[in-house]
């Protein structure tokens, strides 16, 4: 009998024993499970969170590329921008205080986000977002049968006067690009007249009194650099060309530069920019961009001679900037000038003693050499917060 007990407790101690062991085991892979979840859990979050990331990132990008491709003024009108990207999305603001400018990009995947700023600042001098931009003042007058097509916005630091004679037209309408609304502005006055059946058509608003805008910097020596190594430097007053022929020009590095006054005759075929003291196109300057170089300007950058470009004849460009530092005329009946680009003038604009027929098509274009900078960004990055 007491045997029997004996081999009853080993017994019962055993059941114990499995039990405790079972329920043991049974409490660790609970525990490691939760672990396992918990951390493929975490891996998750992190995972949406760096693409969280990604997607706030690319949607600064996507901001600078817009602001980049439109001009700065785009972020007054294209924001915000949104869109989606893999599993996520982002959404960009614009926040201003003062002449400071934030760009704050949420990126968001699941239910993970994260954030990315920026502070950028315009790199165009204010001038370039015009077709036709004065230091002081813009005149512009359309004759008999005549027609002035202008597809961008108008500036002038002092004053803008448009006339349209008898049976003609001036047109002021949006930028090709639709970047703009035909917009005409003037720090002082803006005065229109019209003659018999003449018309002005102004297709944006007209604003008195605006403020005054920058015009750009160039470094010259940038430009004399490259025409010096491919040869095209001239070092004193220059005529190219002569009545009744045909002169092609296509600089090595893109750009032509003359110390000194220099004078277009007959029909030049220019590929690339002219850089010179003073500019004057007594026939016909056929401009086409070098997509080679990004030295599309026809710059008068005065020195020597005062910084004017006068045109007797034609004046055509494919796409550049016109600068003349001081004075831009069409100075000849019948003359014609057709610019892509923008034409800008460090002082004053005229348009007025000739029967011309002009069109200006505005693109916002930042050549290399502006502002001292080879480089063609339209903006900087002042600050970058992930």
């Amino acid at each position: 009998m007491r045997a029997f007990k004996v081999v009853l407790n080993k017994k019962g101690v055993v059941f114990v024993s499995v039990l405790v062991i079972s329920m043991l085991m049974v409490l660790i892979g609970v525990s490691a499970s939760n672990m396992l979840l918990q951390d493929v859990h975490m891996i998750r979050r992190l995972e949406n969170s760096t693409k969280a990331q990604y997607a706030a990132e690319a949607g600064i990008s996507d901001a600078l590329a817009t602001l980049v491709q439109n001009g700065f003024v785009a972020k007054d009108t294209m924001f915000p921008l949104a869109d989606t990207i893999g599993e996520g999305s982002y959404t960009v603001s614009v926040t201003e205080s003062g002449e400071r400018v934030l760009l704050t990009s949420v990126g968001t995947v699941n239910s993970a986000s994260k954030t990315v700023a920026v502070e950028v600042k315009d790199a165009v001098p204010n001038a370039l977002y015009y077709m036709l931009c004065g230091g002081n003042n813009v005149k512009f007058r359309a004759f008999f049968l005549g027609l002035a097509d202008i597809n961008g916005d108008i500036h002038a630091n002092n004053d803008i006067t448009l006339r349209a004679q008898a049976i003609a037209l001036i047109d002021i309408g949006p930028c090709p690009a639709g970047d703009c609304d035909g917009n005409v502005s003037a720090g002082d006055d803006i005065s229109k007249s019209t003659g018999f059946l003449g018309f002005i058509n102004i297709a944006g608003t007209e604003t008195e009194d605006a403020g005054m805008v920058s015009f750009p910097e160039f470094d010259y020596d940038y430009y004399k650099t490259l025409a010096q190594d491919s040869s095209d430097y001239y070092s004193s007053n220059t005529t190219i060309g002569s009545t009744s022929t045909t002169t092609n020009l296509s600089p090595g590095n893109g750009v032509v530069y003359v110390d000194g006054m220099l004078t277009l005759r007959g029909t030049i075929n220019l590929t690339g920019g002219i850089v010179a003291e003073k500019i004057e196109v007594r026939g016909q300057l056929n401009q086409t961009k070098d997509t080679s170089h990004n030295t599309n300007v026809i710059i008068a950058k005065g020195g020597g001679s005062p910084g004017d470009i006068k045109i007797f004849n034609e004046l055509a460009t494919e796409e550049a900037v016109v600068y003349a530092t001081r004075d831009f005329d069409v100075v000849a009946a019948f003359s014609v000038v057709n610019v892509t680009g923008a034409l800008i003038a460090g002082r004053n604009i005229r348009v007025w003693d000739a029967a011309s027929f002009v069109t200006y098509n505005h693109y916002i274009l930042t050549p290399g050499g502006l502002s001292g900078d080879d480089s063609d960004d339209t903006i900087s990055i002042v600050a970058w917060t992930r």
